[in-house]
């Protein structure tokens, strides 16, 4: 099902071997119980998101090297992966990080200085199924492009998708494996391609703090 939507990315963070095992191995069993997708190593692949923004290509270069001057030196530190939680307006289970200090000053100063390059002509609104969304969130597209901002930001790893909420909560409630807690280190940032359900498909850049 690989799909990818050409010149639409990702400012993610990528979760160490360890957690992006267990995040797959997490989706396996929620495919079995029909999710739409499944996570993998070369697509679909886990990531905790900071930022989708579609980039014209003429403006791509100026775009990766100001995200460059933006995340650097910039303070950062350890997450903590640690719960299991169901998000009704797209019916789907995700594998929930924590939100320290550095991680909120890392994806609102991201937002911040990358607004500029957001391609507003993509029609990004149609890929979020707007009409799905609370009214807060539905302002949040409309002036950043995302409904993940503020309150709203959730830093978490996507593990299925499905067709409605029942489907979720029988996928959840037969899933047999208990959350496992996680810390790590976030060393860098990437810049990875998104296709459906704003899935990472291709990892384009790591950019270092």
């Amino acid at each position: 099902m690989k799909n990818i939507y050409k010149n639409y990315f990702d400012i993610v963070i990528l979760p160490p071997r360890e957690v992006r095992d267990y995040a797959i191995k997490l989706s396996k069993q929620l495919y079995k119980h029909g999710s739409r997708w499944l996570l993998g190593k070369e697509n679909f692949i886990p990531h905790i998101s900071l930022f989708h923004i579609p980039v014209k290509p003429k403006n791509f270069d100026d775009f990766i090297t100001n995200l460059e001057i933006t995340v650097k030196g910039l303070k950062r530190g350890q997450l903590k992966v640690q719960r299991i939680r169901l998000w009704e307006p797209y019916p789907s289970l995700l594998l929930m990080a924590d939100k320290p200090k550095w991680l909120n000053n890392l994806y609102l100063k991201v937002i911040k200085k990358m607004l500029k390059y957001f391609d507003w002509d993509y029609g990004v609104e149609k890929l979020w199924h707007i009409k799905k969304l609370p009214k807060i969130m539905k302002k949040n597209v409309k002036k950043y492009g995302t409904p993940l901002i503020g309150r709203y930001f959730m830093p978490h790893i996507t593990l299925g998708v499905f067709r409605d909420d029942k489907n979720m909560i029988d996928a959840f409630n037969k899933l047999k494996l208990k959350p496992k807690k996680y810390n790590f280190e976030v060393k860098s940032i990437f810049v990875c391609e998104l296709g459906v359900s704003h899935s990472c498909q291709r990892i384009v850049k790591e950019i270092c703090f």
